[in-house]
């Protein structure tokens, strides 16, 4: 590239001073003037002369300068001359002509001669000649502009949009504007095939099949591909990231507009794929209606407020107006963050921090006395398996205990409904973190049917919502591939035929909402969490959206399963069945009922083995309480035969 090509694209980006670009368009002006003053009057000034010309010329400028001013035309960036740009210039041409046409006849009517100062015909041609000047000016100029941006000598990336409506013309123009980055929109993709082979701003729009997208990525080395339609459908979004990941092009989505920073859009601003977008179910839709008139106006007490499940059981809760939302935890730094989100990201002040142990009976019954929630959503619990069985008093202290505690002051107090969250690993249970949520389960169960034999109509509704893993949520595997993936490598998994139910945490949260509000009290509600998933195949489509190669970038080992983890997941015990309801996503599990005097006993039982801090002790009276709980790869094991003899 020339220094006079480099000058030019400095120029550009510093964008020109409006001064030059003032001076250019008087300069322009004057030539247009003096051009078309020498073609009318044949080369000759007679009887005109050429002092005549100077004060002609002078006034002409003066005109045009006014109407400069007047619709600042000289303030636009001429590399983005547009339209409006088009029809300032004509206004401001048409303003200063009309202006010296009138000037003109005032002196033909003033003067005894009766002759125009300045003859019609060069006002009408001038009038046509400026402003096709000015124009010509500012598209030659963002002509190399455009040329320039993309000469072969700079480094290019070449860019798809999928989406050849509104959205995506917007989006090229945009990125047109853009002008530091170096990479050219090279072609639309479209699902109609109605738009095949027309073209948009000069870009051929293609049918999006999967062949001819391959065929373009090679034909035009595709590096990028915006994925411009706004309310794509989830399984069509899987399908084009899929074919993406395979052929290795990056997948961005456009922001909405309103995101967009000063009007302005550039790839900066693109969203990422997130390992969501390839979850592999439809979209869950929920009945809005059934959760407002259960959570409208109430007063609502989330435990674990600060974990992934609680924070944003807060967060999807304000769309329905609560009368208050207690948040509690005992974990105060995430807790005050999250207090800092509500407050000053999403503008909602309608609630209160309280910091409390859910194991602590005084602190727990002075919050239920002095605040009197109307529902309980029981988020509160310790969750990571391997942890919890190497600390199983620990495990029956918080999912246990702490469990009991909230749901016994829940009826003490009146609750109206208290929700649990529980999870896939209470079915059929190998660890010992999933047979405590089984037993707090059994104990919650239990405690409603008491209370619903008492005949009392007010009595508290228990209900269990059971799902399994959740995308992005504190320990699940998805952060820590992430890190492992960041530190370059390797990404440990366990075993190569490990399987795991996922979804969202905005998904199951909305779930635990409408089930919470169609619960009629002591149901267990199942989440159909579509199709298992692989954790191998989930790691190598995280390698391909972080723009990796397994096996050259990173690579994947096999560390063996850890204490109490399963192969794969189960929602439902063998015994158990399911009854639909209104969701099609919600299912209530027919699970085995107990006599609340019995889990009463054993519970205390269980919760007396705590101060020995005997592990032993304490997991094999889990295992006589919850016979189906056979630990797996644990140390535990060999109390299974103890038991079952």
């Amino acid at each position: 590239m020339s220094s006079l090509e480099k000058l030019f694209l400095k120029l550009s980006f510093n964008h020109t001073p409006r001064w030059v670009v003032l001076l250019i368009d008087i300069f322009l002006c004057a030539f247009s003037y003096i051009f078309i003053s020498f073609v009318v009057l044949d080369f000759s000034f007679e009887p005109y002369g050429v002092v005549w010309l100077i004060e002609s010329l002078l006034a002409i400028l003066i005109f045009r300068i006014v109407a400069f001013f007047l619709t600042r035309i000289y303030q636009s960036l001429i590399r983005y001359t547009s339209i409006s740009d088009a029809i300032r210039i004509l206004s401001a041409v048409f303003i200063s002509s009309a202006s010296l046409l009138a000037f003109d006849f005032i002196l033909y009517y003033s003067s005894n001669d009766k002759q125009f100062y300045i003859p019609l015909s060069i006002i009408v041609l001038d009038f046509f000649i400026c402003l096709l000047a000015l124009s010509s000016f500012r598209l030659g100029y963002k002509l190399l502009y455009s040329y320039y941006r993309n000469s072969p000598s700079q480094p290019k990336q070449n860019i798809a949009i999928f989406g050849a409506g509104d959205s995506g013309v917007i989006t090229k123009r945009s990125l047109d504007r853009g002008g530091r980055l170096a990479y050219k929109i090279v072609a639309f993709l479209d699902d109609d095939e109605k738009k095949s082979n027309k073209k948009v701003e000069g870009v051929i729009i293609y049918h999006s099949d999967p062949t001819t997208f391959t065929e373009l990525i090679k034909k035009y080395n595709i590096n990028i591909l915006l994925i411009a339609i706004q309310n794509i459908s989830p399984k069509r979004k899987r399908e084009i990231i899929e074919l993406c990941l395979k052929l290795k092009v990056d997948v961005k989505y456009v922001p909405r507009t309103e995101r967009w920073i000063n009007g302005e859009l550039s790839l900066a601003q693109f969203q990422n794929v997130n390992i969501d977008d390839l979850l592999d179910r439809d979209e869950i839709v929920l009945d809005k209606k059934i959760i407002a008139r259960e959570v409208n106006g109430r007063k609502v007490l989330i435990t674990g407020a600060s974990g992934s499940i609680g924070s944003e059981i807060a967060r999807q809760l304000r769309f329905f107006h609560p009368a208050k939302i207690y948040l509690l935890d005992q974990a105060e730094s995430p807790l005050y963050e999250l207090e800092l989100e509500l407050r000053e990201n999403l503008k909602y002040t309608n609630f209160e921090v309280v910091i409390a142990d859910i194991r602590n009976e005084v602190r727990m019954e002075n919050v239920f006395a002095i605040f009197k929630p109307d529902m309980v959503f029981h988020a509160a619990a310790y969750k990571h398996v391997p942890l919890m069985e190497n600390n199983p008093s620990e495990a029956i202290n918080t999912n246990v205990l702490g469990t009991k505690i909230v749901a016994d002051l829940s009826v003490r107090y009146g609750v109206e409904k208290f929700v649990l969250v529980s999870t896939d690993k209470a079915v059929n249970p190998t660890n010992v973190m999933g047979c405590s949520k089984r037993i707090a389960e059994i104990y919650i169960q239990s405690l409603n049917e008491y209370l619903f034999n008492t005949g009392d109509t007010k009595y508290t509704q228990f209900v269990t919502t059971r799902f399994g893993n959740v995308l992005g949520s504190n320990g699940s595997v998805v952060p820590v591939f992430q890190r492992q993936i960041k530190n370059g490598g390797p990404i440990t998994i366990t075993h190569p035929e490990v399987t795991r139910y996922f979804m969202t945490i905005p998904e199951a949260c909305q779930l635990v909402l409408e089930a919470g509000a169609l619960g009629k009290g002591g149901e267990i509600l199942i989440f159909d969490m579509g199709e298992s998933t692989r954790i191998l195949d989930l790691a190598k489509k995280m390698i391909g959206l972080a723009g990796l190669e397994l096996g050259k970038d990173i690579q994947i080992v096999f560390s063996g399963l850890r204490p109490g983890e399963k192969l794969k997941e189960e929602l439902l015990n063998i015994r158990e069945k399911t009854i639909p309801t209104h969701h099609p996503k919600i299912l209530i599990a027919q699970v085995q009922s107990y006599k609340y005097e019995h889990a009463y006993r054993e519970l205390e039982e269980l919760i007396k083995l705590i101060e020995t801090q005997d592990n032993e002790s304490i997991v094999a009276k889990m295992k006589s309480i919850v016979p189906e709980f056979i630990s797996n790869n644990s140390s535990f094991e060999s109390l299974d035969t103890l038991v079952n003899s």
